[in-house]
């Protein structure tokens, strides 16, 4: 069976002045990696998919320390892309979630980002042999494709809000099938 490990990003120490895309790991982020690292599920992993921005990969350096494995970096499994800082987020989310083909606040369309993420999906699994693969990305996108995979669109709020930092779930890609949610 051809799994694929999702992997939302470790807990980011989040500014204002800085573009989402640029923020850091915070230390309970840090010590999510690391615990995230200590998971037996990294044995049987044969490469990583990280989105471009610089959470996925802070994610994913514990694992990189103890481990030598292929690591693709692709934009399309980047967030929702947001023209700036939000006031109040999860209210922006809930909008942006209940409207998926609109621009909602400016944001790109939830039903975009599903497009180019399982465009990303495709490229890539492509070319990986049947061992499993994770993939690091983040809250929105992994949302909108649980829904996807569940056939409940549009994607639920609620299910955005349940969606821990550095928790993983599990997809069966012969017939994708989420297997194990977050």
């Amino acid at each position: 069976m051809t799994q694929l490990y999702l992997i939302r990003h470790a807990h980011t120490q989040a500014d204002p002045v800085v573009d989402a895309a640029h923020w850091t790991l915070s230390a309970t982020g840090q010590a999510q990696a690391a615990a995230l690292a200590a998971l037996p599920f990294w044995d049987g992993v044969a490469h990583i998919l990280v989105s471009s921005e610089a959470k996925t990969r802070l994610t994913v350096a514990p694992v990189l320390a103890r481990r030598t494995l292929p690591v693709s970096v692709d934009s399309r499994f980047d967030e929702v892309q947001r023209p700036g800082w939000v006031e109040d987020y999860a209210a922006q989310v809930q909008a942006a979630l209940a409207a998926p083909a609109q621009a909602v606040g400016g944001w790109e369309p939830v039903a975009h980002a599903l497009h180019r993420f399982l465009a990303g999906l495709a490229a890539h699994l492509a070319s990986v042999s049947d061992a499993p693969v994770a993939l690091v990305s983040h809250g929105l996108v992994l949302t909108a494709y649980c829904a996807y995979l569940r056939q409940q669109w549009p994607p639920a709020f609620t299910a955005w809000q349940q969606l821990g930092f550095a928790a993983v779930a599990l997809v069966d890609l012969r017939d994708p099938t989420l297997l194990e949610n977050f």
